[in-house]
């Protein structure tokens, strides 16, 4: 199956969005710094909604069976958040292969931008469900973002 939008927007100018976020108790440990995996977490939130303005909701995967998965995640903690912290989470789309994207995200707050607390990476493979196949790079991404196509 091919991917295609079902969305009437067109895709942004910019593949990148910043996601607003608080830190809960959930996310911590008894000292109330943020959890290693919270940050996944965070993460996560914030790919899904960079996929949706990039035209790839939830609801267009759970219809075409075509969902991003994560092959690589690298990760730098930089400084600990902690409990009641308000967050930003950048996340842009970096880079277009044929069946391989890239993501970058940086997790800072939002009250010191400049303070940064998470830089990540991650390698993406649009994978067809129930088989698994990889599947190529969506087609509109390669037409609206040129300069991010791999040489």
């Amino acid at each position: 199956m091919t991917f295609s939008f079902s969305g009437k927007n067109p895709l942004p100018a910019q593949p990148r969005i910043t996601v607003p976020l608080e830190v809960y108790y959930f996310d911590t440990d008894a000292g109330g710094v943020v959890h290693n995996i919270a940050y996944l977490r965070m993460v996560e939130i914030a790919r899904s909604h960079l996929a949706a303005a990039l035209g790839w909701s939830l609801e267009e995967m759970n219809r075409t069976g075509l969902v991003p998965v994560v092959a690589r995640t690298e990760i730098d903690y930089l400084k600990p958040a902690r409990l009641g912290d308000h967050l930003v989470v950048t996340a842009e789309l970096t880079r277009l292969e044929k069946v391989r994207f890239f993501l970058r995200f940086e997790i800072t707050s939002a009250t010191q931008p400049d303070l940064i607390f998470v830089r990540c990476t991650q390698t993406m493979v649009p994978v067809q469900l129930p088989g698994g196949r990889p599947q190529r790079v969506p087609a509109a991404w390669h037409d609206t973002y040129p300069e991010l196509i791999a040489p």
